[in-house]
């Protein structure tokens, strides 16, 4: 009976895909009065979290969106049942600070957009009697919080939703920096064994911790496989216990996700209080600066996507399918590692990335400028220490970022704050390394455990063969260093189409398709070549909203993604990376089907295939067979249209495709 209590509970979190709790969990999400500016001027309106106010801006999609303050009102029903019960509310996030007032009385203020936060209202609220609650939220500019700027928009709202926790006296903390409140830090994690150190934080606020105590649980496909018992606490109500696990079943990305479910209770007297449960996967792995990235002792070079938390229909007001068709997406072209740029993402991500095997990027939103001042000091530090805490026990996550872009000649130098948060994340969390993303040549590259660089060979300038000249001479250069590739890409328009190469203009209207395709072929050709290299991430996914941004097809939009805004049409390079990572789903792809108007008479016709040579048709006839190259592109050269219809037709014995062009001279 017990075995089948904990599946269904496993069940009920799998669901979540958050950490399960005894607390009462109680959704606010619906039917919150909704209104800009601190009072109503105009129509306030009734909605449901997640929210965004800037979905509805006439100008969002072109030049400018609203950035100021809301206000989100609802009642709060507090039953008389919840005398001697402490109540907490948590804010799941709120874009970008949020003030919180319960009957008109402020209680507590939380700056950035991107993590959660909890305060305790217990002794705001009378059991038998409805409070009100709301929560100012303002989007406005602010230099003393990150980010002050960044190519990407920052929609305000409270868009990941909020909630209520209703406990027990004494509790397992939930306010400690919007953490679960039970941490499990695994160490000399081998095939033979790992040690693994469960603690809780916990609280009592009207009593005491007399009594209690906390039991930690490790399940293995439903089998309890440790237990301790923990009855003295610190003096600040720190639970630990220490644990070996032999012959652990190691996470192992996607080859095998496995993860255990850690379960923590506390009870008083033999009664159950409180309770937790999370799900931990044991792996060890390092970056090595010559011979690339490895897992679990085994060599595993991370190609990846970056990813914003932004699509067409809803902005940053996203649903838990939306990050699952996102997810669906990325796997299926083959990517192992996703870099969620350029904040914490919404912890549901995270969880499913767990699941999934994907590799996660964590990072903070110190991008681009720094400013030297106390507050917005103090704001990097909060916002890395509720990262830290907040992720910690996620096995996706196996590095913190700490800058994007930073640099010296912008604003003040930032090398002292990237030692402090460099400092700060290992005081955190001494067992993951840490990465920053840079654009330039600086002393604190070297700061960080890893270094990755964001380089745009052949789009913003220079030309598309000089990535891998590059490298190597940052290698040369400093062949200690754990050396990556952050971001590298180049902006593609499904709606521009042409039949012969030109370059794109990275500043102006045309982003023809062909030349994003051209570009990551010749990209990924040269980071293939060379294994130092420990990661490599493409920029971006999806294609993504940029207020500032006056290019391509789109004003207001970033189209560098391999599939467009909607998820509804995946580009050309989108097919050519699931070409060379994804060995499962066999598929042949033909390139430039969109270019449907040809004026070119002779043209090189150009394919991908991950599962060997394929023959091509023009018009019923055989053009003979290609053979894949090294980065799984197949070319019929010389190829002579014919005059008005031109029907393509490629195919081997896994699978087929098709596509019709139009040839006139006059087009």
């Amino acid at each position: 009976m017990k075995d089948k209590l904990l599946l269904l509970l496993l069940c009920l979190c799998a669901v979540c895909g958050q950490a399960v709790s005894a607390a009462d969990v109680i959704s606010l999400d619906r039917g919150w009065k909704f209104h800009r500016g601190y009072q109503p001027v105009g129509e306030v309106q009734t909605v449901d979290l997640p929210h965004t106010w800037n979905k509805g801006d006439v100008m969002f999609a072109g030049t400018d969106y609203y950035r100021g303050l809301c206000c989100y009102s609802r009642r709060l029903p507090v039953p008389a049942s919840w005398a001697g019960k402490r109540v907490f509310l948590r804010v799941k996030a709120a874009q970008t600070v949020a003030d919180v007032f319960v009957d008109r009385r402020f209680v507590t203020q939380h700056r950035g957009g991107y993590t959660a936060f909890v305060v305790e209202l217990t002794d705001r609220l009378t059991p038998g009697k409805e409070a009100r609650l709301d929560i100012m939220v303002s989007n406005a500019q602010r230099m003393d919080i990150a980010p002050i700027d960044g190519d990407f928009n920052l929609p305000g709202g409270l868009y990941r939703g909020v909630e209520l926790l209703v406990t027990e006296d004494a509790c397992i903390r939930p306010d400690y920096h919007a953490s679960s409140g039970v941490f499990f830090t695994q160490s000399e994690v081998s095939e033979q064994s790992a040690r693994l150190k469960m603690e809780a934080l916990l609280s009592a606020k009207a009593t005491s911790l007399d009594g209690c105590e906390v039991e930690f649980q490790l399940w293995n496909d439903g089998k309890q496989v440790q237990a301790a018992t923990v009855t003295d606490f610190s003096p600040e109500g720190r639970a630990v216990a220490e644990t070996t696990v032999p012959r652990p079943h190691l996470w192992d990305g996607v080859r095998d996700p496995h993860l255990y479910q850690a379960v923590v209770i506390l009870r008083r007297d033999g009664k159950e209080l409180d309770r937790r449960e999370e799900e931990i996967g044991f792996r060890y792995y390092e970056a090595d600066a010559g011979k690339g990235f490895f897992l679990n002792g085994r060599p595993y070079r991370l190609h990846g996507v970056c990813r914003h938390q932004d699509r067409a229909e809803r902005l940053t007001a996203l649903q838990p399918c939306d990050h699952d068709e996102d997810l669906d997406l990325i796997q299926e072209m083959g990517a192992n590692a996703v870099r969620l740029a350029h904040y914490p993402h919404d912890k549901y991500v995270y969880s499913q990335m767990d699941r999934r095997g994907l590799v996660a990027w964590a990072e903070i939103p110190f991008v681009n400028v720094y400013v030297d001042t106390p507050a917005f000091t103090e704001n990097l530090e909060q916002q890395l220490t509720e990262l830290v805490l907040q992720y910690y026990n996620h096995p996706s996550i196996l590095m913190w970022g700490l800058f994007n872009e930073v640099s010296p000649w912008w604003q003040d130098d930032p090398s002292d704050m990237v030692a402090r948060l460099n400092e700060l994340a290992h005081r955190l969390d001494p067992g993951r390394p840490t990465v920053g993303a840079s654009a330039i040549d600086a002393d604190f590259n070297g700061f960080t455990d890893w270094i990755d660089f964001n380089k745009y060979f052949g789009w913003y300038g220079n030309n598309v063969f000089e990535m891998g000249e590059w490298l190597d001479r940052e290698h040369a250069a400093h062949p200690e260093r754990k050396l990556g590739i952050s971001e590298y890409g180049a902006g593609g328009c499904v709606f521009q189409q042409t039949d012969s190469l030109k370059q794109s203009e990275p500043f102006g209207p045309w982003h023809p398709e062909n030349w994003q395709t051209y570009y990551h072929i010749e990209n990924w050709r040269q980071l293939k070549a060379r294994p130092y290299l420990w990661s490599t991430f493409v920029w971006n996914m999806f294609d993504f909203a940029v207020s500032s941004r006056r290019e391509g097809f789109d004003m207001g939009r970033n189209d560098k993604g391999l599939v467009t805004f909607d998820r509804k049409i995946k580009k050309d390079a989108f097919y050519f990376y699931k070409a060379n990572w994804n060995q499962e789903d066999k598929f042949v792809h033909l390139a430039g089907k969109r270019a449907v108007k040809r004026t070119q008479p002779v043209t090189t016709i150009q394919a991908f295939s991950n599962c060997g040579p394929a023959e091509l048709w023009l018009n019923g006839k055989s053009l003979g067979k290609a053979t894949p190259d090294e980065v799984n592109v197949l070319e019929w050269k010389d190829v002579r249209l014919h005059k008005g219809e031109n029907r393509l037709v490629l195919k081997n014995k896994y699978g087929e495709d098709s596509c019709t062009w139009y040839y006139d001279e006059t087009l």
